[in-house]
């Protein structure tokens, strides 16, 4: 099945579509907006996993890593975070990935941080924890420009 998956940069005519898949997912960010940098996945011509990075006050986030369920562990996921680790190249840019999630981020260098994070990543990591959401900070490169 994965020979059969295609990982792409999403196209314009195709957001609302990587959008459409969010929500059938349940995901709960912020929605896709045409300055984002989207990678699908499609199966024949069905989007079946989606990724992408925002710029969003003055961080570059990796956000919104979804993939169908039926098709989770056969690494469609890090086909598109490989994708994203290219876009991203040398740039700082953070995320808050699930705590079971740790070491598949950490196949893109993002390392998990402590202490002193950009304000808008604390505010972001302290709304999801009063949430109840097991996640953590992870971040790769240096400074906090994007």
């Amino acid at each position: 099945m994965n020979a059969d998956i295609e990982i792409a940069v999403a196209e314009k005519h195709e957001l609302p579509s990587a959008q459409a898949f969010y929500e059938s997912r349940g995901y709960g960010g912020a929605a896709i907006v045409s300055s984002d940098f989207v990678v699908i996945a499609k199966h024949h011509d069905t989007i079946v996993g989606v990724g992408r990075l925002c710029k969003e006050q003055d961080l570059l986030w990796l956000r919104g890593m979804q993939v169908s369920p039926e098709l989770q562990r056969q690494r469609i996921g890090g086909r598109i975070l490989h994708r994203l680790d290219v876009e991203i190249g040398s740039r700082w840019c953070c995320c808050l990935p699930y705590t079971h999630l740790i070491e598949f981020y950490r196949r893109a260098q993002f390392e998990q941080a402590h202490g002193n994070l950009p304000p808008a990543l604390s505010l972001r990591l302290s709304g999801y924890l009063a949430r109840g959401l097991s996640v953590v900070a992870m971040v790769r490169g240096t400074g906090v420009t994007v």
